[in-house]
């Protein structure tokens, strides 16, 4: 396209540590935790973005 030819490379590289390491099922648990964690993190956002919007409804609701 450019006036640079596809290359391939010569060697392959051996795996690095951690792909060499890496178990799929320890993955796929670390990655449940994680969305439970996710989850619980949703659910205290919402808790705070409703205690926040009920303060700023009193306050306007008091100035009215």
């Amino acid at each position: 396209m450019y006036g640079a030819d596809a290359m391939i490379p010569a060697e392959i590289n051996p795996p690095s540590w951690r792909r060499a390491t890496l178990t799929a099922t320890v993955n796929e648990e670390a990655l449940k935790e994680n969305l439970d964690l996710l989850e619980e993190l949703r659910e205290a956002a919402h808790f705070r973005e409703f205690a926040v919007k009920q303060r700023a409804t009193r306050r306007y609701n008091t100035r009215v």
